[in-house]
């Protein structure tokens, strides 16, 4: 599956990706980077159960264009000062300097300072979660398409931090982050950021405008050899054609390549995040055998830092004693890795505080456990599920063949058997609730006969109960997905029944997470069972997926107006003009069929009780905008 960016990368970043949600682990997904990674987006929203219990909706579906404006506001103190408790450190005193009028979008409110925990709150204390999957074998500040995984985000999102703006998913409105003031040039491809005063890397070393120098120069680069050794937003990141920095002002002026809508500007900007000159410079970039940073980085800048790392077991993690923020509430986080079969009981007997995902069947029984709290909330940048064809290899280049597997899927059904009802149907990359969804797409109705009469008609034959292909021998095709999300492996138990039915044989093949993605990324499949989600709300996010030689176009589709519409709908500045050009990729896409959208999942995750401060977001994970540093224990 594949992962929206964080809005640490988006925000790490504006594109797409794949993620971990009820019950499953996600791939990966650009869009902005790893400060901003940690907010990604998507461009679906709210899902309500069609079973179990419904969840009540913490959230409203917002997706903001070029011009609109969101209906929250920000609430920001412009100028508080919190030194932390042990340390001298000054969390987010907020001077801005913002040259524009109150009417520009460019006119940012900086980052609220932490709130304080109630004095009911257990001081200190500690943490852990547990998670499907393992944890990221890598933890670069700008993952490569390969290791950008929602177990890259759990880590990252805690570790790494350095975005000069950010995506607040309570408000859905961008502030100043590591900036403290925003300088545009009248016609709005030029931004100047000053970076705040004294910020310090974990080490106690200052933060300067080299580190975002080193940070841009070196994830700009392409490796056109091996695509494994690349950014995995590289596609948005090269519309900053030029990043130059004033070390005695402390500022960084990114120059981008034309002028986009202010969202997707913001997004863009927001994936430029530093590394520490003083490790990094001088090796490679993403050679893990020779620059140990890639593995566990040594100095960060979020609010936590590496205490002992095991991808297979478990990361241990401590406060980072110069976050610029202040001092986290718990005195450790410790991130355990689970199975399907076991997540939900490390939850239960308690040797775990929360359970990122849990798989849906364990949805009702979680809600009724007494000691658990379960969240359930519909997201801006929902995750959602879909069938991804491998359009190089036949029969799955024939597109009769692939709409009629479509007809062959009864998405309702599905839902209940392997979402446990917790999921709408969607019909396209854009969710029906959001104003960019365009109604008149094919939803593929459930209908066997017109599979039948589909492949008929297209000339495939039946002998003996086996559906021939154009070279006369008896079709087989392959469905991979990852065994770490038992709902796709129910989803590709049931395209075995279901296309048996058409005279189909389906090997169902599941592989250990990272081989999957390793396997999709390489395009050895002939159906991939993705997701995709967390990214930032606009549907440009979909873009690397589809367009011609986008990193997450797993499925190889090509088409000069589909290219045409990602690359001028995100600097269409009109809202009307940007909906119709949307409308127009969106109908391309569902005619063509190289991606079978199935349902938008709603989201869900327990934790115990005893931890106190939690709220959902408008965003896809409860742990968005700084949610471990506000979190606490409570005496129960």
């Amino acid at each position: 599956m594949r992962k929206k960016l964080p809005l640490l990368v988006v925000l790490l970043f504006a594109a797409s990706m794949t993620l971990a949600a009820c019950g499953d682990t996600a791939t990966t997904a650009p869009a902005a980077t790893t400060a901003a990674a940690t907010t990604a987006a998507a461009t679906t929203a709210a899902a309500q159960p069609t079973t179990a219990a419904k969840p009540t909706t913490a959230a409203t579906t917002t997706t903001t264009a070029a011009t609109t404006t969101t209906a929250a506001t920000t609430t920001t103190t412009a100028a508080t000062t919190t030194t932390t408790a042990a340390t001298t450190t000054t969390a987010v005193a907020a001077t801005t300097a913002v040259t524009t009028g109150s009417n520009d979008p460019f006119a940012l409110k900086p980052i609220s300072p932490l709130p304080a925990a109630p004095a009911s709150a257990v001081k200190g204390g500690s943490l852990t979660t547990v998670s499907l999957g393992k944890l990221a074998p890598e933890l670069h500040p700008y993952p490569s398409a390969g290791n950008f995984t929602s177990s890259w985000t759990d880590v990252a999102q805690l570790i790494h931090a350095g975005s000069l703006v950010t995506y607040n998913y309570n408000s859905l409105v961008w502030e100043l982050d590591f900036a403290k003031d925003l300088k545009v040039t009248p016609e709005g491809k030029t931004f100047t950021f000053t970076l705040r005063d004294g910020l310090k890397w974990s080490d106690g070393s200052p933060l300067t405008v080299d580190d975002y120098q080193l940070g841009y120069d070196s994830a700009i680069k392409e490796d056109k050899v091996n695509a494994d050794a690349n950014f995995v937003g590289l596609d948005d990141f090269k519309k900053i054609v030029s990043a130059k920095t004033d070390k005695t002002a402390g500022t960084i002026t990114l120059t981008l390549d034309d002028v986009y809508a202010p969202n997707l500007a913001l997004s863009y900007l927001n994936s430029v995040v530093p590394v520490n000159t003083k490790v990094w410079a001088g090796k490679p970039f993403y050679d893990a055998t020779k620059n140990p940073e890639v593995l566990k980085p040594s100095v960060n800048l979020g609010a936590y830092v590496i205490k002992s790392y095991n991808p297979d077991a478990e990361a241990v993690l401590v406060p980072n004693p110069n976050w610029y923020r202040g001092k986290p509430n718990f005195e450790q986080v410790t991130l355990k890795t689970g199975a399907a079969a076991t997540v939900f009981e490390i939850l239960k007997t308690q040797q775990a505080d929360w359970a990122y995902n849990i798989p849906p069947a364990q949805y009702i029984q979680a809600k009724a456990d007494p000691n658990i709290a379960m969240y359930d909330w519909s997201a801006v940048n929902g995750t959602y599920r879909y069938v991804e064809y491998n359009l190089g290899r036949a029969p799955m280049n024939d597109k009769a063949f692939r709409s009629a597997i479509n007809y062959a899927i009864d998405r309702d059904n599905l839902i209940k058997l392997a979402e446990a009802g917790l999921g709408v149907p969607q019909f396209s990359f854009v969710n029906p609730q959001s104003p960019y969804y365009n109604k008149e797409v094919n939803e593929f109705k459930y209908s066997l006969d017109t599979a039948k009469k589909t492949l008929d008609t297209a000339g495939y034959k039946l002998d003996g109960g086996k559906l021939l292909g154009k070279d006369g021998k008896a079709i087989e095709i392959t469905v991979v997905f990852p065994t770490t999300s038992n709902p796709r492996k129910l989803i590709a138990t049931y395209l075995e029944q279901q296309l048996k039915q058409l005279g189909i044989t389906v090997k169902v093949d599941g592989k250990e997470f990272n081989a999957y993605v390793k396997q999709v990324n390489a395009k050895d499949f002939d159906v991939s069972l993705g997701a995709s989600g967390g990214g930032f709300p606009d549907p440009d996010a979909f873009k690397s997926n589809i367009i011609t030689g986008g990193t997450q176009n797993n499925s190889g589709f090509s088409n000069a107006r589909v290219d045409e519409i990602f690359k001028t709908g995100g600097k269409e500045l009109d809202p009307a003009k940007r909906r119709a050009l949307y409308a127009e990729a969106q109908k391309i896409l569902s005619d063509e069929t190289p991606i079978f959208f199935l349902w938008n999942i709603t989201n869900f995750s327990p934790m115990l009780k005893k931890v106190g401060g939690v709220t959902p977001n408008k965003g896809d994970r409860l742990d968005y905008n700084d949610a471990y540093a506000t979190w606490y224990k409570t005496a129960q």
